[in-house]
């Protein structure tokens, strides 16, 4: 979902607006709605802009990745892009490239000492990454993960799938498409979430479908350019291997690709993780049955409310919620996933 006309951007204001009414925003309510629901809102410009309590031109939110040379990314960029055209705060996403940690953290770091308003964060290490996290938190700048958790870190929220429920979902489609038997490859990176549902896949076949033996685990690093060297080299050894279930949002192109070049395309079914354009060709005309799609625009769009309301005195469940040394957020947001078929494909093109 994209919020490209402005007539749209400013009713899913109103929206958010009364969303937060329950948490004790009726001002951040008042200010979007007016005292009537259809009325303009105070401060409006007059050429029909977004409300003036909202534009925030100061603040920036930087969104902290890993990975970022892969296409699953679009729907978080969407995501913050649609908020900084809402607010007028300053938005970017960055990242290494690759599956860099030290990277990252280093990164991570440099966004402490620049004192943004807000940073959002796709962790590839728990442990080498809650330092950092804290540090931000300890400057003053709040911090939300997405995806993969650092539960003990400072961070405020984390805003994501149960990354063992996800893996059983996919683990529900590979299953019926291979009718409940044989062995299958799993594939993965390892980052927090993404290992969860490896495990996710591995309980749903001992819980329900004894038959399927996972032969190998295959770490695709999330990278397109290796995926399909690393699938070939697990389908070679594991010939009469029938599903390959990816966790990650390159696994299933990757494994298109080796199952094609193997000559297997009609043998070895295939369960992707997610909704990248490179990959929903596959599953209209290729080896891939299905997809684990994450609610990836919700995620971003979320995380960057929320790190405007903490700036702004949105949230007053207390006089003062940090005097009380107390998170006013919800620690935990899980967001649940969407099965993406051969019937519903066309709904998840960008």
């Amino acid at each position: 979902m994209r919020i490209d006309d402005p007539i749209a951007r400013r009713q899913f204001v109103k929206l958010m607006a009364l969303g937060t009414a329950g948490v004790g925003s009726t001002g951040f309510l008042a200010g979007c709605m007016g005292d009537d629901e259809e009325s303009a809102a105070p401060g409006t410009t007059a050429a029909g802009g977004e409300p003036e309590r909202l534009r925030i031109e100061n603040d920036e939110y930087v969104y902290l990745s890993i990975v970022t040379q892969v296409p699953f990314w679009a729907d978080h960029k969407a995501a913050l892009e649609d908020f900084g055209k809402v607010t007028g705060a300053k938005t970017s996403f960055i990242g290494p490239p690759d599956f860099d940690v030290a990277a990252q953290a280093r990164q991570l770091d440099e966004l402490v000492a620049r004192k943004p308003a807000g940073i959002i964060l796709f962790i590839g290490d728990a442990d080498a990454m809650t330092p950092g996290i804290d540090r931000a938190v300890d400057a003053g700048i709040p911090v939300i993960l997405v995806i993969s958790d650092a539960p003990k870190s400072k961070r405020f929220v984390h805003i994501g799938i149960d990354g063992v429920q996800a893996g059983k979902v996919g683990a529900e489609l590979l299953a019926e498409a291979i009718g409940g038997k044989g062995e299958v490859i799993l594939g993965t990176f390892p980052s927090p979430n993404v290992l969860d549902r490896v495990k996710g896949y591995e309980q749903y076949f001992k819980e329900n479908h004894p038959e399927i033996k996972v032969v190998a685990t295959v770490n695709d690093k999330a990278d397109p350019s290796f995926a399909p060297e690393a699938y070939a080299a697990a389908i070679a050894a594991h010939p009469n291997v029938v599903g390959i279930g990816g966790t990650d949002g390159d696994s299933g192109l990757g494994a298109a690709r080796a199952v094609r070049e193997a000559g297997k395309a009609e043998q070895i079914k295939i369960v992707a993780m997610d909704r990248n354009d490179d990959m929903l060709a596959e599953v209209e005309n290729g080896p891939i049955i299905g997809s684990v799609v994450q609610k990836s625009y919700d995620e971003l769009w979320l995380a960057s409310w929320m790190l405007y309301w903490l700036n702004h005195e949105q949230l007053k469940p207390v006089p003062d919620w940090e005097a009380a040394g107390i998170n006013p957020l919800p620690e935990q947001i899980t967001t649940g996933v969407w099965k993406l078929t051969r019937d519903n494909v066309g709904q998840f093109k960008h």
